[in-house]
């Protein structure tokens, strides 16, 4: 698997750098979300922990992937702004808890 970042912006307002990005999976399944987190916070140096996938898009019969994520300046804004199902999805909330 080989993530190729397309665009990167920073966002002030919302306090985040936004990020669009392309995985490369020849012969793979789509990975995981967990795996591509890994891999795009050990890339940019981001924080795991205020970096959520929006989502991870595959196409039928393609081998490219296309994601979108958003890396925050701090855990408080992210809770703030992100919907409770993102969250739940990236496993930074646990069923319960956020409500």
């Amino acid at each position: 698997m080989e993530i190729r970042v397309i665009e990167t912006k920073e966002n002030k307002l919302l306090g985040r750098k936004e990020i669009y990005f392309e995985i490369i999976h020849e012969g793979e399944p789509t990975p995981s979300r967990k795996d591509v987190k890994g891999k795009l916070v050990a890339m940019l140096d981001l924080n795991p922990e205020t970096t959520v996938i929006q989502y991870i898009r595959s196409y039928f019969g393609s081998r490219v992937s296309k994601g979108y994520a958003k890396a925050y300046e701090s855990k408080e804004r992210m809770l703030y702004i992100e919907p409770e199902y993102i969250l739940r999805r990236d496993g930074i909330i646990q069923e319960g808890e956020g409500e």
